[in-house]
């Protein structure tokens, strides 16, 4: 009798124990899935929300093409048809503004080919890169350079655009925080990925600071880029420290044929 007890609470302890587990794994189960339903939701609410604003500028760089510089090109034309004599005063003041027209119709089309998500995920990369770096060496007020290493492979479209997009914010961080002088961009691909490196000579940072109270101006940047990153499921890092520059480092698995 006392054996067949023993069994009994044996038994049951064991079902209590066995249906403690269960539940642990299923709550740890559901766990999991919830955090993986989230981590899908932000993605795809960050996605929607990149091809918006993507839109939105093939928007505005169409509007620039079509209108805008078709105004000042009509303008600069008009200028051409005014036949005055030589030694009139009015002829340099012309040829001013005709030059003035044509350096604003050059920067408009400058303007419009950054913001075209059609031209840059049909252009190689390293092209695009070196648009956006000779734009900035033109200003005068920094050197930049454009280094590729192994062969350049074609991106997904969309992971070209947005990588794309990731530079942009890092050289607008640059100039608009750094107080540098050189610029460099690196792009490295091996067969397994794809690394783009962003450097700069300039003030530097805490990376720490941006979490903080004050650490809105490069954070907001830094913020757009780390989220452009997980987008693309690319790894991010940023070294930098006050008075030794930054190093924005992102690493891309080369996707397999």
């Amino acid at each position: 009798m006392i054996i067949t007890s023993t069994v009994m609470l044996l038994l049951a302890a064991g079902l209590i124990v066995f249906f403690l587990l269960l539940y642990r794994e299923r709550y740890k189960k559901h766990q999991r899935e919830k955090v993986t339903m989230r981590a899908s939701f932000d993605q795809e609410l960050l996605k929607a929300e990149i091809e918006m604003k993507e839109q939105t500028l093939l928007t505005i760089s169409q509007e620039i093409h079509d209108n805008i510089g078709q105004v000042l090109s009509l303008a600069k034309l008009n200028l051409n048809t005014i036949l005055l004599e030589d030694n009139n005063p009015a002829v340099p003041k012309i040829a001013a503004t005709k030059e003035l027209i044509g350096e604003a119709i050059q920067d408009l089309r400058n303007l419009s080919r950054s913001l075209n998500t059609h031209h840059i995920s049909h252009q190689k990369l390293s092209e695009s890169l070196g648009f956006e770096l000779d734009l900035i060496r033109k200003t005068g007020l920094y050197e930049t350079a454009l280094r590729v290493q192994g062969a350049e492979k074609p991106l997904d479209p969309q992971k070209q655009t947005i990588i794309f997009r990731i530079v942009q914010e890092a050289l607008n961080n640059i100039i608009k925080h750094a107080r540098a002088k050189s610029i460099t961009i690196s792009l490295d691909y091996t067969p397994r990925e794809t690394t783009l490196r962003i450097a700069d000579d300039g003030s530097g940072f805490d990376p720490q600071a941006l979490h903080q109270p004050g650490g809105a101006g490069k954070g907001t940047g830094m913020g757009n880029i780390s989220h452009r990153a997980r987008l693309i499921n690319a790894n991010l890092t940023v070294e930098s420290r006050p008075g030794q520059g930054t190093l924005i480092q992102l690493s891309l698995p080369t996707t397999q044929p």
